[in-house]
């Protein structure tokens, strides 16, 4: 009977022959074991990066680059080099520097592939199907013998096992991060509005059981011998008359809770993407809609009735951009929701202001505008500006206002939890926009840049139903 072990014995005697094969010398052995013993001390890729090139320059003298390739476009990017430490922002490689299997020389410089653990290449979906993760390129060198080459690729090679193992560390950070965030989004976003939901079943029961008593007045009067006076005929056609009220208002009311049920799914289907879950962050997919028919005004509609019954006035614009104008590629859901946080917001924390006749008020008002986006003079967008009336925020937190969890000091508003305007400028951000706060003297425009036609990005698909 063969023992469990046999099978890690047999690997045991290759990796043995192995290493008698490749003759490292006491320095490269040396190197090897202090790159593994720092790579394990630091917990961060960005140190990885630092010791892995740290490591050739001070036990062999040569300057060092890592590249790593982007998983968006597959582009090659500068991560670090001996010459100028770890750059804060990645930077394209040179044109001479490429992607290939093996290694190969340029002018002088040598070039290795930097390959992640085979094992997990195939059920991570950051890694390419090639399993290379970047290139390692060592200079100046004017001539490099077939040990030297051999001993560098190895080395190269264990640079790939700890990159690899230190995405898979982020990659599950950032799942867990996205998860609690998105528990954050669901109950901000659905389960407690689904408690206005609850409110208006509770409030339909009612409203059936007192009316329950004109169905059995007018079965009392019809059972009734005197059906033929003139009074018990007027009390009929009373209660009927009623009866075909309270049949409008219950269509009505019907309609609504229909309006609404077609709401929240929209909200729940978005957040509950499989897409979501499988990538660990919101997956985006676009298509083509009118801003303001589709998307902003069902919104405001939503939330008009609550809106009019706090007597805050919905102020609409003189003249808005066209239709051609407003056509916009956005995830419908997410932006929906986008907009469901700031009318929430305004609902909770609109104050009366005095108007130009010194009278006070509260409103909330409404722009949209076509501008090029900041980075980019030739890309236009869609801004959209959102003003409520009340205590105008300080400078300093318009800016955190946007932070998850913030609230302002001194803000004892009911239902606040400071995550949707966080949830706002996460979404807006995704869709290559951004989001911001401007105060005014009678109140805050909350507003939100969307670009027309973004740049693609990886966390997003195109959807073409």
């Amino acid at each position: 009977m063969a023992h469990d072990l046999d099978q890690a014995y047999d690997i045991l005697k290759k990796k043995e022959e192995d290493y008698t094969a490749y003759r490292f010398k006491t320095k490269e052995t040396m190197a090897i074991f202090a790159f593994f013993d720092l790579a394990q001390e630091f917990a961060t890729i960005t140190n990885l990066y630092r010791t892995a090139v740290a490591v050739i320059k001070f036990f062999f003298g040569y300057e060092s680059c890592i590249y790593t390739i982007r998983p968006e476009d597959e582009a090659l990017m500068l991560q670090c080099c001996t010459a100028e430490g770890l750059l804060d922002s990645p930077i394209q490689a040179r044109a001479d520097v490429v992607i290939q299997q093996s290694p190969y020389r340029v002018g002088s410089s040598f070039i290795f592939p930097i390959i992640g653990k085979k094992v997990l290449a195939d059920k991570v979906p950051l890694f390419l199907d090639d399993q290379i993760l970047g290139m390692l390129e060592i200079y100046p060198v004017k001539r490099m013998s077939n040990h030297e080459s051999l001993f560098f690729q190895k080395y190269a090679n264990r640079v790939g096992y700890n990159m690899h193992n230190k995405l898979v560390v982020e990659q599950n950070i950032e799942h867990i991060q996205f998860i609690n965030q998105l528990v954050s989004d669901i109950e901000h976003n659905v389960i407690t509005p689904n408690l206005y939901y609850k409110a208006f079943l509770i409030n339909m029961k009612r409203y059936l059981k007192e009316h329950l008593a004109g169905l059995e007045h007018l079965s009392s009067l019809i059972s009734n011998a005197e059906i033929q006076n003139h009074s018990s005929q007027e009390n009929i056609t009373q209660v009927v008359n009623n009866l075909k009220t309270i049949h409008e208002d219950m269509g009505k009311k019907m309609e609504d809770f229909e309006i609404h049920f077609k709401h929240l799914s929209l909200f729940i289907e978005t957040l509950f993407r499989r897409e979501h879950f499988k990538t660990g962050s919101y997956v985006l997919k676009r298509r083509s809609y009118n801003l303001l028919k589709d998307i902003f005004l069902p919104e405001l509609e939503h939330f008009s009735k609550r809106l009019g019954d706090r007597n805050i006035d919905i102020v609409e614009p003189r003249d808005v951009p066209s239709d051609s104008d407003l056509t916009i590629f956005v995830d419908l859901g997410l932006t929906a929701q986008v907009f469901a946080n700031l009318f929430s917001n305004a609902l909770k924390y609109c104050q009366p202001a005095f108007d130009e006749s010194g009278n006070p008020r509260k409103y909330v008002s409404y722009r949209i505008d076509m501008i090029g986006m900041e980075s980019d003079d030739t890309q236009k967008a869609l801004e959209v500006d959102l003003f409520t009336t009340g205590i105008p925020i300080s400078p300093k937190e318009a800016l955190l206002i946007f932070e998850d969890g913030y609230k302002i000091a001194g803000d004892n508003t009911e239902g606040g939890s400071g995550h949707g305007l966080h949830f706002v400028n996460n979404i807006v951000h995704l869709h290559g926009g951004h989001a911001g706060c401007r105060p005014k003297e009678n109140g805050n425009v909350f507003y939100i840049v969307l670009p027309k036609v973004p740049r693609p990005n990886k966390t997003e698909q195109r959807d073409k139903s």
